[in-house]
């Protein structure tokens, strides 16, 4: 796998680059007009002082026709994983929506008591002779015909299909926020739902088990403040939680994405934290996290239970898996790659240049499955694969000030990146290399020779060897 540069657009020529972000922008323009009571007016919650109140309102009110996104969970597992840290990770996604199908309640087992309600119809009506099939035959026509309706026209339906079969009728279009996530109903435009998640960190079912989880991994800058979500756990640097539900209900595992002792030893705990950190931290960063799926042999929803992937400042990627039964983490891999960067704050304590890096999964061709991981810095993008190996590096001309775009730009069915700089747009395309087709090439058909003289050779010792016949001596 190839990434040549082969378009460079400077800012000159491309006008307002650093107001790309504004496509994150969106308006809904459904005409609703729904009787949303009014508010009372109340002076207090005009003082700054009371702005907790409109923040507690805003998150508890729902307007007529919202339902709790506890009553479409499936679907909401369905459209994730969700990570915002900028506006550019704002997004717009089509789903189709459906309610939680309850389980039915089993029936009391007892004697079951009789009531003339659930009598069996009587089959011979009097004054009906049901021997005459003439009469049964002019009685059944009648009744045809008095039950007879018009037929209804056929409602339609947007639907997303593949040439070949329907996949699903979207219902909704799903908004991936800052605040969370916001499902709004395609036909009217009222919200669905609109489930809140804590900023930051990697949304998604990390274990498969139909519960939403939230990972957070903490860097060096304000690393003590960092508080785990549902709990008043400090996180300290370089320091990954994984915590279930929404709200928290348990806490999955709590592991270091930094400098990995061999045969796991000191992972938990004070120690641990402690152990093999004599280099300075107060500098570090950590990207979000993202979740790479993994094939374990059993059938899961599609974005979840996977191996959840870090990337630190160094160049750190690391890769851990759920443990057995959803519970703890299992160390899978750990690769020093050159994707580094660094953020140094101005004197003025102001960021100049910011440095924005890439942590994300991608699909190579357009019909695979499997993904594999991009971590870019400053200088350097690497393609790692799902078992850690290093696939291919590029150099970058500039540091990024923007997340890597992966896109099929040129139309070949190869992913292909975009990076956005200060200084311009650079494109780089995949490309295949000859050589290794012809290795490949070459190596089948010295297979192919190499049986065909065994078989020839096999057949050849069969004969010479075969004993002769009486008649044969005459």
């Amino acid at each position: 796998v190839v990434w040549r540069e082969v378009a460079r657009r400077t800012q000159s020529g491309v006008g307002q680059l650093r107001d790309v972000h504004q496509f994150a922008r969106w308006d809904r323009q459904w005409p609703y007009r729904g009787n949303i009571p009014a508010q009372p007016s109340d002076a207090s919650q005009l003082i700054p002082q009371h702005n907790y109140k409109l923040d507690a309102h805003a998150l508890n009110a729902r307007h007529p026709g919202e339902f709790e996104c506890r009553e479409f969970r499936e679907s909401i597992l369905g459209v994730m994983p969700h990570r915002w840290d900028r506006r550019e990770d704002t997004s717009l996604q089509l789903a189709h929506f459906r309610r939680h199908k309850r389980k039915a309640l089993k029936k009391p087992t007892g004697k079951s008591t009789t009531s003339f309600l659930h009598a069996p119809v009587e089959t011979h009506a009097p004054g009906k002779d049901s021997s005459n099939k003439i009469a049964t035959v002019i009685g059944k026509a009648a009744k045809y015909a008095s039950s007879a309706k018009t037929k209804k026209r056929m409602t339609y339906y947007p639907t997303i299909t593949n040439h070949t079969q329907l996949w699903w009728v979207p219902n909704v279009v799903v908004a991936h926020e800052k605040e969370g996530i916001e499902a709004v109903h395609l036909a009217t435009g009222r919200t669905i739902c609109k489930l809140h998640l804590p900023e930051g960190g990697l949304h998604a079912d990390v274990n498969g088990d139909g519960v939403l989880d939230h990972v957070q991994a903490v860097g060096g800058n304000g690393a003590e403040q960092t508080v785990v979500s549902g709990s008043m756990e400090v996180l300290r640097p370089c320091w990954a939680v994984a915590t279930s539900g929404v709200p928290v209900r348990e806490q999955l595992f709590n592991v270091s994405i930094c400098h990995h002792t061999h045969f796991n030893l000191f992972q938990h705990g004070d120690f641990a934290r402690a152990f093999g950190r004599t280099t300075d931290t107060s500098m570090l960063e950590v990207a979000t996290p993202i979740l790479v799926p993994r094939d374990d042999g059993h059938k899961h929803r599609k974005g979840s239970h996977g191996d959840v992937v870090f990337l630190t400042s160094r160049g750190e990627v690391t890769a851990y898996s759920p443990g057995l039964h959803g519970q703890d983490a299992l160390w899978r891999w750990q690769l020093l790659t050159g994707a580094t960067w660094t953020n140094l704050p101005s004197p003025s304590g102001m960021m100049e240049s910011l440095v924005v890096p890439t942590l994300k999964s991608f699909h190579l061709r357009a019909h695979d499955k499997q993904e594999v991981i991009l971590a870019a810095g400053d200088q350097e993008a690497v393609v790692i694969s799902p078992s850690g190996s290093l696939l291919a590096s590029v150099e970058l001309p500039a540091s990024p000030t923007h997340a890597l775009v992966l896109e099929d730009f040129n139309n070949d069915g190869l992913t292909d990146i975009i990076l956005l700089t200060s200084s311009g747009v650079y494109g780089f395309v995949q490309t295949r290399q000859p050589g290794a087709l012809f290795f490949s090439t070459l190596v089948g058909c010295l297979i192919v020779i190499m049986g065909i003289i065994f078989v020839s050779q096999h057949l050849n010792s069969i004969s010479k060897g075969k004993p002769r016949t009486s008649g044969e001596y005459r």
